[in-house]
């Protein structure tokens, strides 16, 4: 059976607002037939008691005319007061017909034929005899019946009435709870509806929404799932599109920064080398100031060489996960590569601070030292002259945290994502006469990322300070440790000997 599929996400919506109305809609329906059929009846049995009322009134006038009339043609024998007796009679028929139209209840009805048949058989008697007959007599005689039967009759209408008036009160409160079952009852279901279809129209924007932060990420995928709105579909279809241009374009920037890293190591390889030469001096003794020329050759060549290094590994970490993972003694490792900056440490007097103890992780070396290597660079490049690194390294709970903080200008929090962008340089002036490549950072934070971790920029008094969270790269005993060797935190200075 073909799932329904809206043409767009207005349309979803507009059937969304059609069917949550729609339930609201059939209540307010109801409850008003409800209340229109209340207000009939209680407006009918308003008119009927005021009808009821004088109509009984007018019986009780005509009946005491009748009286009246038939007592004085009794003693007087005029033949026109009979004429008179004959047309009340008359009216009280009429005014008996209609009791019984508005009071369908059987004792109204029985005490109105009761009083109809005393009215015809007075009637009856006053017309066949003369006025001192005893059919008049007998007639006369009916009067206190008539006066019990009109007396009867009118607490037959009152309890009628009074009936009908508790049975507009119970339909009256059977209304009411009704209405207020269908409003308890139409409320959540409402709100079922609202989720259902806000979910409905939501989810196909999230999945969107999904995509272009997976996108935005690195990650592009083949295809995407989405059910809902055929412009929404689209929308998904062109995302899949954009990925993969986005991927192939990707992947011809990468296929381009390797060759062209490969291709410029030759150059490099062969000016290294003539540098090397000249520095020791083979093609001939060379004066103080040749000397300051060649390390500024090194220097340049040292960046140039590591600027290709960043390259190639960020290239390789981004195309190939696989670690190599080995226990390693942490720190060890960090003071290696302290020692391989000393040198320009000490040129503006920068002191290394290292704190922590020797624990043994399970890492990749290689992978591990390339990040911490471009974090102590970057630090030792934006540090003033005179200040101070450190590097701290312990456990939070399983995972392992290392912090190389320095005393430099530090980051601007607008800035804080935007670093870990290849090729992007901050605001912040580096010290020195050689600027940053823009790639450090990003090369750490692949290099973390590859450990299944995280380099993160925390708040920091002063400079700037990295964070790396690495986790489950703790290991038990650190090799060439005894049971007993000491592993309380140290502390190293510049002052340590390196070498």
């Amino acid at each position: 059976m073909p799932v329904y599929q809206a043409r767009s996400i207005r349309q979803m919506v507009l059937l969304g607002f059609l069917v949550v109305l729609l339930p609201v809609v059939a209540a307010l329906i109801y409850g008003a037939n409800s209340l229109s059929s209340m207000a009939r009846n209680h407006r009918d049995h308003l008119v009927t008691a005021a009808d009821a009322a004088e109509t009984s009134q007018n019986l009780a006038k005509s009946l005491l005319d009748l009286e009246r009339l038939a007592r004085q043609y009794h003693l007087l024998a005029d033949a026109n007061l009979l004429s008179v007796f004959n047309g009340e009679v008359d009216k009280v028929l009429e005014n008996l017909n209609s009791l019984r139209t508005l009071h369908r209840d059987n004792d109204v009805v029985h005490h109105a034929n009761r009083l109809e048949d005393l009215v015809k058989t007075m009637r009856t008697g006053l017309n066949e005899g003369s006025s001192e007959s005893d059919k008049v007599f007998e007639a006369l005689q009916l009067i206190p019946q008539m006066r019990g039967s009109l007396q009867q009759l009118r607490s037959a209408i009152e309890e009628d009435l009074k009936d009908k008036v508790e049975s507009a009160k119970r339909l009256a409160e059977v209304t009411q709870s009704r209405l207020l079952i269908i409003g308890l009852t139409v409320l959540p279901g409402t709100l079922l509806l609202v989720a259902f279809f806000s979910v409905l129209i939501t989810r196909p924007i999230k999945t969107i929404d999904a995509t272009i932060k997976q996108i935005g990420m690195g990650h592009y995928p083949s295809h995407v799932d989405l059910r809902g709105p055929r412009d929404l579909s689209i929308v998904a279809k062109r995302l899949t599109w954009l990925g993969q241009r986005l991927k192939d374009s990707e992947a011809s920037q990468e296929r381009f920064l390797r060759h062209i890293s490969h291709e410029l190591k030759t150059p490099l390889a062969s000016i290294k080398e003539g540098i090397e030469l000249l520095a020791d001096g083979i093609p001939g003794p060379i004066n103080p100031k040749q000397r300051e020329v060649l390390d500024i050759l090194q220097s340049g060549l040292l960046h140039f060489q590591k600027l290709i290094n960043n390259l190639l590994d960020f290239n390789l970490l981004r195309g190939n996960k696989t670690l190599m993972r080995s226990p390693v003694v942490l720190s060890d490792l960090i003071s290696n590569l302290v020692r391989m900056h000393q040198l320009p440490a000490s040129r503006k007097g920068i002191q290394f601070e290292l704190i922590g103890e020797p624990l043994n992780v399970a890492v990749d070396k290689s992978v591990l030292s390339a990040a911490i290597d471009n974090l102590l660079s970057n630090a030792l490049g934006f540090s003033p002259s005179g200040g101070r690194i450190i590097v701290r390294w312990f456990r939070r709970d399983d995972d392992l945290v290392i912090v190389v903080r320095d005393e430099g200008p530090g980051i601007a929090r607008d800035e804080r994502e935007k670093i870990f962008l290849p090729f992007y340089q901050g605001k912040a002036t580096r010290d020195g006469p050689l600027k940053g490549t823009g790639m450090g950072l990003s090369v750490a934070r692949e290099c973390i990322n590859s450990h299944g971790g995280e380099l993160l920029i925390v708040d920091a008094d002063k400079g700037a300070c990295f964070e790396i969270h690495l986790p489950q790269v703790l290991r038990q005993d650190p090799p060439g440790l005894s049971p007993k060797s000491d592993r309380s935190p140290r502390r190293w200075t510049e002052a340590q000997d390196y070498s």
